[in-house]
């Protein structure tokens, strides 16, 4: 065969497959929208979604940084439930303040099928994790994108696969360029002295943490400390001797008291304990590392390890960073 024509049929070849890449994240010239989930699996649809069922609160929180909040017609019983998050949702949406969303789930898990059809729902996206529900929804054809939110790559990716499905595109490259410009702004010295930096679950549970490769690892590594676990597990159970041996700078709690670790007697003696260099994640809702909010997680985290500036000026920088996540215009909630 003529070389010309050898070179003429492998351009048109990658042209064909650039086209396809571009259509991936929706093509408003052949009335398609797609995008990959968390499962490999593409979701398509022949126009933006308008009713979406929510089914991960994560999910319902980046619907409102996307502008699309009023699109949502279910959400999980918990966006009612969560003090934190229903306080700051109530103020932007008044269905959620007057609790008119419906929540067609039973524990956040089994579903009230008749009230899934009745909200007749575009698109629901769900938690990976929630096979039979998702098995369940695609039985009542009702497309499903399934999310992980298991790492910052997958966060930002979901992030951009559902703008894509409701025509938020350029919003979702918006935020997420700001989080990186964010990010990188707190980056540190590659050869500084890292603090060491212990997580402990909500609820009091003091002795149980967040190892190597979890979502709380991720925003202690982006505030430019260390993860005082090394263990390469999601929620390991560990012993007090165990965390004397690891010697945290600091100890982070999530919806826990202070009290949860001042009355406890066997960490009486560790030096972050005597050294009062225990804090709190609050309001909770401001630092969900579930959604690209890990950077607002990082950013106090990062104050508590090398406060280079007052509370007062720390809380109007993250006041001034909700606004820009929510579209606020310095409206303070």
């Amino acid at each position: 065969m003529d070389v010309k024509y050898i070179l003429l049929f492998f351009c048109a070849m990658l042209f064909m497959a650039s086209c396809q890449q571009a259509a991936k994240q929706g093509d408003r010239h052949s009335g398609k929208y797609y995008a990959e989930d968390s499962r490999g699996q593409e979701t398509a649809l022949s126009k933006p979604a308008e009713r979406i069922l929510v089914l991960f609160e994560p999910m319902v929180d980046e619907l409102f940084m996307l502008g699309v909040h009023d699109r949502i017609v279910g959400i999980p019983e918990q966006v009612y439930q969560n003090e934190s998050s229903f306080r700051f949702f109530s103020q932007l949406d008044e269905r959620i303040a007057r609790k008119e969303i419906a929540t067609p789930t039973y524990g956040g898990r089994a579903n009230n099928v008749e009230s899934i059809v009745g909200l007749r729902p575009d698109l629901a996206i769900a938690y990976e994790q929630d096979k039979e529900t998702i098995a369940q929804l695609e039985k009542l054809n009702i497309p499903v994108f399934a999310v992980s939110s298991k790492n910052k790559e997958s966060i930002y990716k979901e992030l951009r696969g559902v703008a894509a499905l409701l025509d938020k595109a350029d919003r979702a490259e918006e935020l997420i360029s700001y989080v990186d410009g964010e990010l990188k702004a707190m980056e540190r010295p590659a050869n500084s002295r890292r603090k060491k930096v212990y997580y402990a679950w909500s609820k009091g549970r003091i002795l149980s943490t967040s190892g190597k490769g979890s979502l709380m690892d991720l925003s202690i590594q982006a505030a430019g400390a260390e993860n005082a676990c090394p263990l390469e597990m999601e929620a390991p159970n560990i012993g007090a001797e165990q965390l004397y041996s690891w010697n945290p700078d600091i100890i982070v709690l999530w919806n826990s008291q202070l009290e949860d670790v001042y009355d406890l007697k066997e960490l009486a003696a560790l030096p972050a304990v005597k050294n009062k260099a225990v804090y709190v994640l609050a309001p909770t809702f401001n630092y969900d590392p579930h959604t690209i909010k890990f950077m607002l997680f990082a950013k106090q985290l990062r104050h508590w390890c090398y406060p280079e500036k007052n509370a007062e000026a720390l809380e109007y920088e993250i006041q001034e960073a909700l606004d820009k996540l929510y579209q606020l215009k310095n409206n303070k909630i």
